[in-house]
């Protein structure tokens, strides 16, 4: 029978079953920590029994070997109506087989004989794991059909974060006892420290008879040749060989560095040392964990399982450690890799459901830890038949001794790397794109957009939900994508606002849709932070509903966002729809909107009235929005607006940029339209440009606003004659400027506007005196911007 997909559980039962999953992956761990190769088995094995690094390998190589008997399951659970009794009962023979561990120490402690047990793991361990092979795909499609995809990453990572807390207290009291009591105890020791492991393993699979196995939607027969459909999946065996090989690579070195840092010859630290970096490396995987499953959940398994990869890179610290080093460098080991490590570690089995289809998914679990486990089988074999060939290889270089521990080290590291790149090349077919990931993974703004997740997912008081969405960080938001998407149908007016304006900082893609849902809301304004959040994604989906809205309503705060935003997307129907509203805007407040927005769309048709506008503007708000349209002509599209906001101050400060900027162009580079290099200038024509400018703000700076505005226009016009040369005094000299490039012609036909207006005006009259102080500004602003 094959398991096909499963009706969903309640949230009761769900709920259960991540109680109970956790609580058995607690018990799992205290079994995995002493009872399988892990630093204390290995340092037992190898510095108490007395086994060669070459015997280690040799163990370890034949536990990756039993992998093979994962193809048993397929069948097994092929022909089975339920995984759950499988399982726990090859699973219970499993850990009780472990026992034998506890047993190679007893006897050891008892009678001194340290080969019965050496024979005794050798027999017992990779007998013990084909049966965990045998039916451990079936535990995996079991929680792949319990957890939902949206969360399971979340979860495992929080779930992994748990069970390493118990790691760490679990790890370091068996060191700090393996310490106190050394000598003639230490067998004992070992024989409490595995008895214990065993006792909770078996313990660990008893719990899950209490954990629900859903029933199947339905139930097809078995074919046996679905056995084989997975090895046609070409992206699903690239993606399980590579993982075999970067697993090769880490155990080519991983299973010999414990005993490296406590053999009396080497680095010669305490056993307690190695309870230090697992409390250590553990703590930090405890806080990364949950990160990284978020990341799974939200970019793509595939991105987290490449940079989980290089926590090999962590391991450059083993060049340098020594008997001095240790105390520093171990602590610093131990923290990189707990960063990235849950990220490898947790990945690639979250990675590998995300790749097997629901439907024969045994198969794909199982063929996946085979080849896995093939692949991975000789790395450390090798790597302990390497350390023995280079048993007697030592090379000195300044303070540094370096062995044959660091040539296999060495390899090893370069081989993660390597696989690495294998992944990256593996299609998972959801992730975002690996510098995406990587951009924001680097970006320190991400944590404290994790940190306000939980507020925005599960925050009772409206308040808290509300800065958290304000919290929110344009370079980072996309993590939170979903949670504040959920925010846009808050009860609360005022939670949709932020909701709105947070999509619109992120401005993600996959928010268009969901906020073109809700333009049409009846709450006005709501659907005002919705128009802008539309134009500050400047996606082109928006831009039929934008105009629709605008046409439909009479509120003129909709009215301006809706324009704001087609201005802000632009192409050819905004500019279509911009242009004819302009034209029959019912207020002046809309019109100079519409001006500005068709500005930045380089609607000069629809901008030829700016100018007079901004002279008869009635309020200097309104003067200063034309005055920002012009600017849009001229220059970068809102990059004249700084220059007319904010307070006395800074507004000042700003303003003395812009001419400290432009004196320094005029002394370096070329007007843009130039055709004369500044190496052809004599020294006393750009001295000259420079005191004129300089000229022109300290009459700024006196209040003398319309001399500045008559000494800045007439440089503008010496700057003209020099590239127009003769065409200045004919008639066509507009349309000439308007061939070169339109934002010069704009400004040519501005300045000739300005001329006009300074022949007409009286220098110190009512509302003019700002008007000038605008227009010198603006002069000044299109200089500096094509002054390259």
């Amino acid at each position: 029978m094959i398991f096909t997909p499963v009706k969903k559980l309640s949230p009761k039962q769900l709920n259960l079953a991540m109680k109970l999953n956790i609580l058995t992956g607690c018990l799992a761990t205290v079994w995995g920590i002493v009872c399988s190769p892990q630093p204390l088995f290995n340092v037992f094995v190898v510095t108490h029994l007395g086994a060669s690094s070459s015997t280690l390998g040799l163990l370890v190589a034949l536990l990756q070997l039993s992998g093979i008997f994962q193809l048993a399951s397929i069948f097994i659970y092929g022909y089975a109506r339920r995984r759950k009794p499988f399982f726990i009962a090859a699973h219970l023979i499993h850990r009780l087989l472990t026992l034998a561990i506890a047993a190679a120490a007893f006897i050891a402690a008892a009678s001194g004989n340290t080969g019965w047990g050496i024979r005794a793991i050798m027999i017992a361990v990779p007998l013990s794991w084909i049966f965990m092979n045998a039916s451990a795909a079936g535990w995996w499609s079991w929680v792949a059909d319990l957890f939902p995809e949206n969360i399971r990453g979340a979860f495992f990572l929080r779930r992994s974060a748990i069970i390493n807390i118990i790691n760490v207290i679990w790890f370091f009291l068996a060191s700090m006892v393996l310490d106190l009591f050394k000598g003639p105890y230490t067998f004992w020791i070992y024989v409490g420290i595995f008895s214990i492991g065993a006792f909770s393993g078996i313990v660990d699979i008893i719990i899950n008879l209490f954990i629900p196995e859903p029933e199947p939607a339905e139930n097809e027969i078995f074919n046996p040749l679905d056995a084989l459909e997975p090895l046609k999946n070409k992206n699903f065996i690239q993606f399980s060989i590579a993982v075999g090989l970067a697993i090769f690579s880490i155990n080519l070195i991983s299973p010999f560095q414990s005993p490296f840092i406590v053999d009396p010859n080497g680095v010669a630290a305490p056993n307690t040392w190695l309870g230090i970096m697992f409390v250590i490396s553990q703590l930090t995987w405890v806080v990364t964990a949950p990160f990284w499953g978020t990341i799974m959940d939200k970019w793509g398994r595939k991105p987290v399982v490449v940079l989980g990869c290089f926590f090999v890179i962590s391991w450059t610290g083993y060049f340098f450690l020594n008997h001095r080093t240790y105390v520093y460098l171990l602590p610093l080991i131990s923290i990189a890799g707990g960063l990235l490590a849950p990220a490898f570690w947790e990945g690639v089995n979250q990675m590998m459901l995300s790749l097997a289809p629901s439907k024969n998914r045994i198969a794909y679990v199982a063929w996946y830890m085979t080849l896995v486990g093939l692949v991975s089988s000789g790395g450390s074999l090798l790597g302990g038949t390497l350390l023995d060939a280079f048993a007697a290889f030592e090379l000195s270089f300044i303070n540094l001794s370096f062995s044959g521990f660091h040539i296999v080290l060495l390899g090893s590291m370069l081989m993660v790397i390597f696989s690495a790149w294998i992944i990256s090349r593996v299609r998972e077919g959801r992730e975002r794109d690996m510098g995406f990931v990587i951009g924001r993974v680097a970006n320190p703004g991400i944590l404290k957009t994790y940190a306000c997740m939980d507020d925005l997912d599960t925050a009772c008081d409206p308040d808290r939900t509300e800065q958290a969405l304000r919290s929110i960080e344009a370079e980072t938001g996309d993590l939170a994508l979903d949670e504040i998407i959920a925010r846009l149908d808050d009860p609360y007016l005022e939670i949709r606002e932020e909701a709105a304006r947070a999509l619109g900082r992120i401005r993600s893609a996959y928010a268009v849709e969901p906020l073109l849902h809700r333009l049409g809301d009846s709450q006005t304004h709501f659907q005002i932070a919705v128009a802008r959040a539309l134009g500050k994604i400047r996606d082109r989906r928006a831009v039929g509903p934008l105009i629709e809205c605008l046409t439909n309503t009479t509120s003129e705060a909709l009215q301006e966002a809706c324009i704001q935003a087609l201005g802000d997307i632009g192409g050819d129907e905004a500019a279509v729809a911009v242009a004819e509203f302009y034209r029959k805007a019912p207020s002046d407040r809309l019109r100079a909107t519409a001006a500005d927005a068709a500005s930045r769309l380089g609607l000069f048709e629809a901008s030829s009235e700016l100018l007079p506008r901004l002279i008869s503007g009635t309020s200097s708000s309104i003067r200063r929005q034309y005055a920002i349209a012009l600017g849009n002509l001229f220059g970068p599209p809102g990059d004249f607006y700084p220059f007319v906001s904010g307070s006395e101050s800074a507004h000042a400060d700003r303003i003395s940029r812009l001419f400290h900027q432009l004196e320094w162009k005029i002394r370096s580079t070329n007007f843009k339209f130039h055709k004369t290099p500044i190496t052809k200038l004599s020294k006393t024509k750009i001295q000259n440009r420079i005191d004129t400018i300089r000229e022109v703000r300290e009459h700024l700076d006196a209040g003398q606003d319309y001399e500045a505005l008559r000494k800045i226009t007439s440089f503008a016009q010496d700057i003209l004659a020099e590239i127009l040369g003769e065409a200045v005094e004919s008639r066509q000299f507009q349309e000439l400027a308007f061939r070169i490039d339109i934002h010069f012609g704009s400004f040519v036909w501005f300045l000739e506007e300005v001329q006009t207006y300074l022949a007409e005006t009286v220098k110190h009259s009512g509302n003019q005196i700002e008007t000038l102080r605008l227009l010198t500004l603006l002069i000044v602003f299109f200089l500096e911007s094509n002054w390259n």
